[in-house]
């Protein structure tokens, strides 16, 4: 939390520690545009990792991270909803999207309004699941393609080596496990 996350809620995607002192020794990025910008697959996982710490640990700083984060991401996500391989990257050439982080954050969406519902704050509950559901709509219409070898395309696998728009398989994975949550939930139907 302290050292991937800034004052933004934006994360590093690498931290490199000096592995006697611990001491940072830099923050940088290995699959994002710059090591001060925020790629997106990271930031999902970081919501969905926080969320998860909480719902394990019922650590307060771990839902107070992963409400940071998800704040970062639907403030920073494109006004036409699609998600971005890199929130910071330079839109002109245009930055690819990546399927895979959406499909990652909506799951960690789902996971942080689960944990809200646990402390009976339902408005927050109700926030991510419809930020959810607008997310996953927005991200099928793009990237469904059932006749590719995987379910999405418009992965960014590492844009800095060109491997994007691309079928993912935990993007699919991911997309599946969002689906089915939403169809328990009643809110989606096959």
């Amino acid at each position: 939390m302290v050292n991937h996350i800034r004052a933004d809620g934006g994360s590093y995607h690498v931290v490199d520690y000096n592995s006697t002192t611990g001491a940072v020794i830099r923050q940088r990025t290995s699959q994002g545009y710059a090591d001060w910008s925020t790629w997106s697959r990271g930031e999902a996982w970081g919501i969905y990792g926080f969320a998860n710490m909480y719902k394990h640990t019922r650590k307060f700083d771990y839902l107070q991270t992963a409400r940071k984060m998800a704040k970062y991401w639907i403030t920073n996500t494109p006004s036409d909803g699609i998600i971005p391989w890199d929130f910071n990257a330079p839109l002109d050439p245009p930055r690819p999207a990546d399927s895979s982080a959406a499909t990652i954050a909506a799951n960690g969406l789902l996971l942080l309004a689960d944990q809200e519902l646990s402390i009976l704050n339902i408005t927050g509950a109700a926030y991510y699941t419809s930020e959810v559901i607008k997310m996953l709509n927005v991200n099928t219409k793009l990237a469904w393609r059932p006749s590719w070898q995987s379910l999405l395309a418009n992965g960014t696998v590492n844009n800095p080596v060109h491997n994007n728009l691309t079928g993912i398989v935990y993007g699919d994975y991911f997309f599946i496990k969002a689906g089915n949550e939403l169809v328990s939930r009643g809110l989606a139907h096959c």
